[in-house]
C-alpha cells in the first residue's frame, strides 16, 4: 500500500504468508496462510495513521515489523527504498532516514527495533533505483556486510553545469548517481536498459567530458561489471586508490556476506 519501489527484491519469504499484529492477547486468533504477532508495549503515537480512508501501519512502523523478519542486507535496502525518490525530488520519498530513526528510537520494547537501529547506521536517502541502492551496498557498506567499506557518498548529487558562456546564467541541472564530494568524484551506473544504445552511451561521454571540465571526475560502472565478482572487485580498487582509502579485507564474514549480497540482485538482462 505505501508503493515501495520493487519490494519482492527484499522481502523474500518474508511475503509468502500474512502476518497479523494483535495488542491483546484474548483477540489473538490462528487462521493457515497466517503468522500472529503480540505487541502490548507501548507504540509512539504516529505508529498507526490513516491513508487513503484506511487505518494501517505508518511506513516507520512498517520498517520496524519488516526489520523483524529480514536479515541486516534486507533491512539496509528496505531503507534504502523507504527513503529513495527521483533525483530532485525528495517529496516523493516514502518517509526520511530522520523519521525512520526517531521512531524506531521511540519504539522502546517493540519486535525488530534492534536490527532496525543496526540498519539506520548505514541507510541514506536519495536513491532513485534499486540498483543505485545495491551499488550503494556493494561499495560502501563495511567488510562484515558484504561491502568494499568506500565511504559515504550522496546519492543524487545535484551540479549545475556551466557548460558555455551562453549559460552561465541558467546552468544545466546534472545529477550524479553516487558522488564523493571531497574528492570531487562521481560514480555513474550505466545500465543496460538506459545505457546500451550507441545514443546514450555518446550522451553519456559529452556529459562526463562537460563534468571533467569544471573538475569532475567520473566513474562508470556497467551492469557487466557490476555482476562480475572480480570485475567488481578491480573497479572498488580502483576507487578506493582514487579517493585515498586502502582496502584491507579481513572479515571471515565478507565473502559469505557478500554472495547473500549478490543474490539480491535482479536478473541481468533487466538492469
Amino acid at each position: 500500500m505505501w508503493g515501495i519501489p520493487q519490494i519482492d527484491a527484499f522481502l523474500g519469504d518474508a511475503s509468502a504468508d500474512v502476518h497479523l499484529t494483535f495488542t491483546q492477547l484474548g483477540a489473538r486468533k490462528y487462521k493457515p496462510g497466517q503468522v500472529t504477532h503480540l505487541c502490548q508495549g507501548d507504540l509512539p503515537n504516529d505508529a498507526i495513521i490513516t491513508h487513503n480512508g484506511v487505518r494501517i501501519a505508518s511506513p516507520e512502523l512498517t520498517f520496524l515489523q519488516l526489520a523483524a523478519e529480514l536479515d541486516i542486507q534486507r533491512t539496509i535496502l528496505l531503507g534504502l527504498q523507504l527513503c529513495g525518490h527521483a533525483p530532485g525530488c525528495p517529496g516523493e520519498a516514502v518517509t526520511t532516514k530522520y523519521k525512520l530513526k526517531n521512531f524506531a528510537e521511540k519504539a522502546v520494547g517493540i519486535r525488530g527495533r534492534p536490527n532496525a537501529l543496526r540498519a539506520l547506521h548505514y541507510i541514506e536517502g536519495g536513491s532513485a533505483s534499486i540498483m543505485e541502492s545495491l551499488v550503494y551496498m556493494v561499495l560502501c557498506l563495511p567488510y562484515a556486510l558484504g561491502g568494499y567499506g568506500l565511504g559515504s557518498p550522496i546519492f543524487n548529487y545535484e551540479i549545475k553545469m556551466k557548460e558555455s558562456s551562453d549559460r552561465q546564467r541558467n546552468p544545466v541541472r546534472c545529477f550524479v548517481d553516487l558522488y564523493y564530494t571531497k574528492e570531487k568524484l562521481g560514480i555513474e551506473y550505466n545500465s543496460f536498459e538506459f545505457h546500451h544504445s550507441p545514443l546514450s552511451q555518446g550522451r553519456d561521454t559529452l556529459r562526463a567530458s562537460a563534468l571533467e571540465r569544471q573538475g569532475i571526475e567520473i566513474m562508470n560502472l556497467s551492469t557487466i561489471q557490476l555482476y562480475d565478482q572480480k570485475a567488481c572487485e578491480n573497479f572498488a580498487i580502483n576507487l578506493s586508490r582514487r579517493i585515498g582509502k586502502r582496502m584491507q579485507i579481513k572479515s571471515d564474514k565478507f565473502l559469505p556476506m557478500q554472495q547473500n549480497l549478490r543474490s539480491l540482485f535482479p536478473r541481468a538482462e533487466r538492469v
